[in-house]
């Protein structure tokens, strides 16, 4: 496995102006269903990328809630985000192939070049470093995930390839 090779958009935005009747749509016909709040969420982290508060506001009309129920599941679980994400995301794998296998050089490739630390975005959104207990890929290790898709057997050359090519800068 390899780095993507190009960027993953979401095909909705929270500024597009027919948002919220998209959101009402992802609700319609859940109201009785287990689980609804789950089904919905994920829902909206597969066409927005993250849970913005209004969001939550017109899934808690739609599903009979109020919005502290629905904005308490979505920051229960670690999966759900509530703020928007950097344009691209970095997220080392933790577990114990990976460590073994090289992720403290990605750790530090990444670190380098973007100047942040794990847990911190660039000031302009471009880029967030994220780490994850496992991803479950171990015979692939070192493993992560970028922009939600899984690279495995990435090597520290590759990774600093990849982040200067989206700085605009030579390696």
């Amino acid at each position: 496995m390899t780095l993507p090779s190009h960027d993953h958009h979401k095909p909705y935005s929270y500024e597009q102006s027919d948002w919220e009747a998209h959101v009402r749509e992802i609700c319609r016909g859940l109201e009785q269903t287990d689980g609804a709040v789950i089904l919905v969420l994920h829902r909206l982290m597969e066409d927005f990328g993250y849970i913005s508060e209004r969001a939550t506001i017109v899934a808690a009309e739609e599903l009979h809630l109020t919005a502290p129920q629905i904005f308490a599941v979505a920051t229960f679980y670690h999966e759900f985000r509530v703020e928007k994400p950097a344009e691209n995301v970095l997220m080392l794998c933790r577990g114990p192939a990976c460590r073994v296998g090289g992720m403290v050089g990605l750790r530090h490739v990444m670190e380098a070049s973007l100047g942040i630390d794990v847990g911190e975005r660039t000031e302009d959104d471009k880029f967030a470093i994220e780490s994850s207990g496992c991803l479950g890929i171990c015979p692939h290790a070192p493993a992560m995930m970028v922009n939600h898709r899984l690279a495995g057997r990435v090597s520290d050359a590759a990774l600093e390839q990849w982040i200067a090519e989206r700085l605009g800068t030579p390696v």
